[in-house]
């Protein structure tokens, strides 16, 4: 792992960076991207959307495989996803299929993740009291060195993820209860909505904060979207209205 690569994991300050620092990081190592998912710790089946955060980086064909999951709620069928809370140390895709049984949808999922390439991978569950997280560093190809080569770096991955999570906690959703509409905004999310209630663009925002318009961009599209608003009017609206609004 090269020392550049570690500096700017490091050096990380907003989600966007620090998405790009632990891409950079894992490539670094011989994958080719990530998937970063947290939900609260309860029966999958219970899970609202707003319960669920996920970040990835990778192939542009990734985003592609997300809205499919996501839109049909594939995810819920992914062994991954609903035995991941029994999970304490690393494991592979391919361990947790072997330990569930096979339906016509999970066959589905499987055709579809076949298609795209992702064959080798590893999962590294960093569990809280409250919180169910798993980062999930993926190689495409049918190399079998990949495999070897995931298993020689699972103890530095662990290590990795550890951090990432420690570091991206603060971006995530905490969970409120159903009086909120299970909204939960993070604190970078709190900060914009402050000041596009004052009148301020993302690039003013930026300038505030310490962070790229870019961030901005991301926290102000997160935030619209988790209070189902149609713009930064009618999303400052419902946020003043429900007693969001931080001073």
């Amino acid at each position: 792992m090269s020392t550049e690569a570690i500096k700017r994991f490091g050096a990380a300050s907003g989600l966007d960076e620090l998405a790009d620092a632990l891409e950079y990081l894992l490539r670094d190592l011989g994958f080719v991207g990530f998937v970063y998912w947290t939900h609260v710790r309860k029966p999958p089946s219970e899970i609202k959307g707003s319960e669920v955060f996920l970040l990835s980086r990778g192939p542009a064909e990734l985003k592609a495989f997300e809205a499919m999951c996501l839109a049909r709620g594939l995810y819920l069928d992914d062994p991954v996803f609903v035995h991941a809370a029994d999970y304490d140390a690393p494991f592979t895709s391919s361990q947790a299929r072997a330990a569930v049984e096979t339906t016509r949808r999970r066959r589905w999922l499987y055709a579809i993740e076949e298609r795209f390439g992702f064959r080798y991978d590893v999962n590294l569950p960093i569990h809280t009291p409250l919180r169910v997280q798993v980062l999930n560093a993926y190689c495409v190809g049918r190399d079998p060195s990949l495999g070897e080569m995931i298993q020689r770096e699972q103890d530095r991955l662990m290590a990795i993820a550890a951090a990432f999570a420690a570091a991206v906690v603060d971006f995530v959703m905490v969970g409120f209860d159903d009086d909120t509409w299970a909204v939960a905004l993070s604190r970078r999310q709190q900060e914009c909505l402050a000041w596009m209630a004052k009148g301020r663009t993302n690039a003013e925002i930026a300038q505030i904060l310490g962070c790229s318009e870019r961030t901005v961009k991301f926290h102000v599209a997160q935030l619209m979207e988790r209070l189902n608003a149609s713009n930064r009017t009618e999303a400052v609206a419902i946020a003043a209205r429900q007693g969001w609004i931080v001073n």
